[in-house]
């Protein structure tokens, strides 16, 4: 993520996520849909 100062993440077209890279990537929503949950429904 150094090419770029700000990114925006979509979920299915849905705009979850906007700012800084340091600050997406750390984003729960970023966290969820692409990382995914437990089985327990935490991340």
């Amino acid at each position: 993520m150094d090419i770029s100062d700000r990114i925006m993440v979509l979920n299915f077209g849905q705009k979850i996520a906007e700012g800084k890279p340091q600050e997406v990537q750390q984003h729960p929503e970023v966290l969820k849909a692409y990382l995914g949950t437990d089985k327990r429904g935490q991340n």
